[in-house]
């Protein structure tokens, strides 16, 4: 029996096989590179170096405004992401590091709902977050709550003893 003129023998089926296969890999892979190198392209507009925009990309900054707004407040990609992680965005992080926190002194003291500012003033008074936590609900500032606690009244003593006109 002859075969047919339009019939593939084996070997020609395998090699269509196998070519098939190869381009349903390198296409989408070749598709995926151009489109990496494009967006590359469009951060190093914005003065990202090419490895910088990977190690952003790592990082998971993925939109380059964010990085922007990171970057522009002295934030590499790593602290970045550790700030972001915590839910901080680049301005706090940044009011909580002039202020002279770490990040996780910075969470404890926003916790409790303090600003950088104040919590840097219950700091230098002396103040753990947990008392400064406890003078403030007594209506105490650090520099207040600091003469009396120095007298060995606790918070609740030195209100008493405030509300009743007395003085540490």
């Amino acid at each position: 029996m002859s075969r047919s003129p339009t019939s593939l023998g084996g070997w020609h089926a395998r090699l269509l096989l196998a070519l098939g296969l190869t381009l349903a890999f390198l296409v989408p892979l070749m598709a995926a590179r151009v489109v990496e190198n494009a967006r590359v392209r469009s951060w190093e507009r914005m003065g990202f170096a090419p490895e910088q925009t990977r190690q952003w990309w790592s990082g998971g900054f993925s939109r380059q405004a964010e990085a922007i707004r990171w970057r522009a407040n002295g934030f590499g990609p790593e602290a970045a992401a550790a700030w972001r992680t915590m839910e901080f965005i680049p301005q706090d992080a940044k009011e909580w590091i002039e202020a002279g926190f770490n990040l996780p002194a910075a969470v404890d003291w926003r916790t409790y709902a303090f600003e950088p500012t104040a919590a840097q003033h219950w700091r230098d008074a002396g103040f753990g977050v947990g008392d400064a936590v406890v003078w403030r609900k007594h209506a105490f500032g650090p520099a207040e709550a600091k003469r009396w606690k120095a007298t060995g009244r606790s918070p609740l003593e030195a209100a008493d003893r405030k509300r009743a006109g007395g003085v540490p």
